[in-house]
């Protein structure tokens, strides 16, 4: 009797000593579960205010950028207006490029000191507004018109023609600029057109209207050097009044170019005529 009563006594003894232990364990796991959702909203709570941080300093730094940007001269600024394949180091150099999307009207005077079969210099003076034009293809955003309109001076031709100055030809040339995965690599694809706005000068025009295709690339991949080239080709399809019996035109032309940027403005190069 004695021995089945200290058995019950153990089995109750068991019982609480497992109840125990149940109930502490549960009263644990739930304190840790407290701990660990609160660990996990701090965690989150100081992840947003790093990301927040991260944020204000990417917001400082390109202010700092732009104030500093603003100090720089004008040979120095950044291009604002970046193509679509790739941007310019600065603004000398977007404007040694033919295809920049980059408003520009370019001043050039080409002087000739000798000519074949003739005697003395010739002078060409050149007006070129450059103006691009943003378009709504994604694949083609921009277009660039480039008006050449030139004032001749020939050469001297003898007796009894001497020589002949006037307004020449005015060339159009309208360069679609398509977005290119190679960075540093441009090109355009277009058409280039004469008006014969020299008229009767048979010396000065040709007096024919022109049309064909053209073409530039330009490669920028080297710190400070642009090279490519511009190809057209011209052909007559129609004369200008009292014109029409002056010879047809068909012209093929390839111009290579190179141009480095020495820095502070200063550029030597062979850019397209």
């Amino acid at each position: 009797m004695k021995e089945k009563l200290k058995i019950s006594q153990l089995r109750i003894s068991l019982m609480g000593l497992c109840t125990g232990a149940i109930m502490f364990g549960l009263t644990t796991g739930s304190v840790l579960a407290q701990d660990d959702k609160a660990g996990y909203k701090e965690y989150q709570k100081n992840k947003a205010g790093y990301e927040e941080y991260l944020k204000n300093k990417a917001g400082y730094e390109e202010y700092q950028k732009k104030q500093a940007n603003k100090k720089l001269p004008p040979h120095e600024s950044p291009h604002k207006a970046e193509p679509p394949t790739d941007g310019h180091k600065n603004l000398a150099e977007a404007a040694t490029n033919p295809i920049a999307n980059l408003v520009q009207l370019q001043l050039l005077n080409s002087y000739n000191w000798d000519n074949h079969n003739s005697d003395g210099y010739s002078n060409v003076m050149t007006v070129q507004p450059v103006i691009p034009l943003k378009l709504p293809w994604e694949s083609v955003p921009v277009l660039i018109t480039r008006t050449t309109i030139p004032y001749v001076w020939t050469p001297d031709f003898g007796e009894p023609i001497g020589r002949k100055n006037g307004l020449g030809d005015i060339n159009m040339l309208m360069l679609g600029v398509p977005k290119l995965e190679a960075k540093g690599i441009e090109m355009g694809f277009g058409l280039n057109s004469v008006i014969p706005t020299a008229g009767n000068n048979d010396y000065t025009g040709s007096g024919k209207w022109q049309l064909g295709p053209s073409m530039l690339y330009i490669n920028m991949r080297t710190p400070k050097l642009q090279w490519g080239l511009f190809a057209y080709q011209l052909w007559d399809i129609a004369s200008s009044d009292g014109n029409s019996d002056r010879p047809g035109v068909s012209k093929l032309s390839l111009q290579p170019f190179i141009t480095y940027h020495f820095g502070e403005g200063w550029f030597v190069g062979s850019p397209d005529t």
